[in-house]
């Protein structure tokens, strides 16, 4: 009977809380007329799940459900992947204290298991909980537990996750480079497995760190990388978030047509898969592009509809960015009247929200202090009968304590003696580094000197004295009489101008008077001219940011760094297109050149390119960072980050 009244009361809600669910109720009905076992708590769980994106009560009813039955048949496993499904919809739902304590109460009963996968899968979560809440430390501590038992399994899949979870927490503690690093390491694991979604994933969060960092031609390069592989893997979720993210860069730079056009496509996803949440979000962004761009009727339509859906699904936080895009359509149109009414709703929200969620840490910090005072109130019950017990250890005690005085006396003075070897050694390394510092940018500097003693004396000695004798011989062939010689003057003329040219070239190349005049970019744009003018490989320089000059140094290692990558290309790669893009943003210059050429394997090419040494030693000399990406046939991109000092 007690099992019937559920049933009824789990098909009622759906019914009332969203009834176009009501396609499904026969199947519902059917797992819960089944039979009481696992299958049957699985069943629900499933149904959890699969709720999620439609209606966070509806998920939770059917996990309630589940975590009763589990519980009534004595299923461990099933009590544990109830909790951990219910505290997802918390974590949506940012009910955090709830979603903890079920996390901790499956925690227990995996650990019972000895299911270490599971055990590392919720300090996943419970890391995702403490990143949510601003408790970073907590949160990276916890996604290190978490990979220290992948890393045990073996478990290269879930390692990549970790990485790619502790990249994030780098990212919102302000560690770009560390995160990524972390980044790189993590997409290294997901191509090694061919784990194309977890592929898509990593490129995903580089472009969220790129965009963080506003870079958006780097972002909206790893987002359109992710798009295509969410798009061949036919993941609707990735395939939307990819298409809104793209469209809030191409919103935020004012191309409004381009982002309505990625925006509308992720909204037929979305419907197609009834993400009510996801609706709601996406036409609210529509709703601001409209809103931008004039469209004031089709912006009111698309934030109404916005509204009504993120308050039948019971999404605040889309509740919330619908009323302030109509309370600001209301004003641009004037009527005043509804904007204040709407902003006031917006307000009173807003305030709700936020006095939940400050009475729900209240709860939290409340609960911690009682419980900590009931374990001193315990502790004090028990104390009469330490005392006692303390008294006849006493000698004992004292014994123990001076042995262990012995040893640590012992103990300390090895500890500072590894200490001072230990310090020792890192004072001999630092020193190593600098010393190699200093050989390799002195190494750099002797060759800038040689190359400019031989450019001047190309042009002041060798390219002089062509000159004169160009000058010699133009007065001599005028005077010539015999018409017979004049093809071989006419040769010998032409051979003393391609030497002259080619004496300006080298001499160019060795010292381009443009870097040291104007700057990187005219040098750059000379230096493509000149090499590639005449070519069959076509090139694209696109730059941007360089109102100022930037430090010689950086200015002439770049320089030489894309005159060693453009000679490959020329080379090696049997391109017939080159793009190279040069950005200057606030801290950091990057360089990235592109091919569409034969591509090589990066792994062999790095142990055995001379020029890639080369350009690895240049940029360390400088303090950059190296990336490269290339398959044999799918061309090669090399991006090259340096910070401005």
């Amino acid at each position: 009977m007690k099992v019937f009244i559920t049933s009824a009361f789990i098909v009622c809600a759906l019914f009332q809380i969203n009834p176009v669910f009501g396609n499904a109720t026969k199947s519902i009905q059917e797992i819960l007329n089944a039979k009481l076992d696992t299958n049957k708590v699985k069943s629900l769980s499933d149904l959890c799940w699969n709720y999620r994106y439609k209606s966070a009560d509806s998920a939770l009813v059917f996990g309630e459900h589940a975590l009763r039955l589990a519980i009534e048949i004595n299923y461990p496993k099933g009590i544990a992947q109830a909790y951990n499904d219910m505290a997802i919809i918390f974590i949506d739902k940012a009910n955090f204290r709830s979603a903890t304590n079920y996390l901790n109460e499956a925690m227990i009963i995996r650990k019972q298991l000895n299911d270490s996968v599971g055990t590392a899968a919720l300090y996943n979560k419970l890391g995702i909980i403490a990143q949510k809440q601003g408790r970073l430390k907590d949160a990276l501590q916890n996604q290190i537990d978490a990979l220290k038992i992948y890393q045990e399994l073996k478990q290269e899949k879930y390692i990549g996750y970790s990485l790619n979870n502790i990249a994030i927490i780098h990212q919102n503690l302000g560690n770009h480079d560390k995160a990524l690093e972390y980044h790189e390491k993590a997409l290294e694991y997901r191509i090694r497995l061919n784990d194309r979604e977890g592929e898509a994933t990593s490129y995903g969060n580089m472009a969220n760190l790129f965009s963080h960092m506003h870079d958006t031609v780097q972002a909206i390069n790893y987002y359109e990388k992710a798009l295509e592989l969410s798009r061949e893997l036919k993941k609707d979720e990735l395939i939307c978030a990819n298409l809104s993210n793209i469209g809030n860069i191409y919103m935020g730079r004012k191309e409004f047509n381009k982002a309505l056009g990625l925006f509308n496509e992720s909204l037929r996803i979305k419907e197609k898969i009834g993400d009510s949440k996801g609706i709601s979000s996406t036409l609210s962004r529509i709703g601001k592009v409209y809103t931008e761009t004039g469209r004031f009727n089709d912006a009111a339509a698309a934030l109404k509809r916005s509204l009504k859906m993120a308050q039948d699904a019971v999404v605040l936080e889309e509740e919330l960015s619908a009323l302030l895009g109509l309370a600001k359509l209301k004003a641009l149109t004037h009527q005043t009247d509804s904007s204040f009414i709407l902003m006031g709703q917006y307000i009173a929200l807003k305030d709700s929200v936020y006095d939940t969620r400050l009475k729900q840490q209240i709860l939290d910090v409340q609960t911690q202090y009682e419980t900590d005072k009931l374990e001193q109130d315990l502790n004090l019950v028990k104390k009469d009968k330490e005392v006692t017990e303390i008294k006849l250890q006493q000698r004992k005690t004292e014994i123990w304590l001076l042995i262990f005085v012995i040893i640590s006396i012992t103990g300390a003075g090895i500890f500072l003696f590894y200490r001072h070897q230990q310090h020792q050694k890192a004072a001999i390394n630092a020193e190593r580094i600098r010393e190699q510092e200093i050989r390799m940018n002195a190494v750099f500097q002797a060759q800038e000197e040689e190359r400019r003693r031989i450019a001047k004396e190309l042009h002041d000695g060798i390219g002089q004295t062509i000159s004169a004798i160009k000058m010699n011989y133009q007065s001599l062939s005028g005077k010539a009489v015999d018409k017979e010689l004049a093809p071989d003057f006419e040769k010998i003329g032409k051979m003393l101008e391609n030497a002259g040219a080619e004496v300006r070239s080298i001499s160019h190349q060795m010292l381009p008077k443009e870097l040291e005049q104007f700057g990187l970019v005219p040098a750059v744009e000379g230096m493509l001219s000149l090499n590639l003018e005449n070519a069959p490989l076509k090139y694209q320089f696109e730059h941007s940011g360089f109102t100022e000059r930037i430090g010689s140094q950086i200015e002439l290692a770049m320089f030489r760094i894309l005159q060693e990558l453009i000679s490959n290309v020329i080379k090696h790669s049997k391109a017939n297109l080159l793009t190279v893009q040069l950005v200057k943003l606030k801290s950091h210059v990057v360089l990235n050149v592109t091919d569409n050429g034969i591509g090589f394997d990066v792994e062999c090419q790095e142990k055995n390119g001379i020029g890639l040494l080369n350009i690895a030693s240049r940029i360390d000399a400088i303090k950059g960072h190296l990336h490269y990406e290339s398959e044999p046939g799918k061309g090669t991109s090399v991006t090259i980050r340096t910070p401005i000092v």
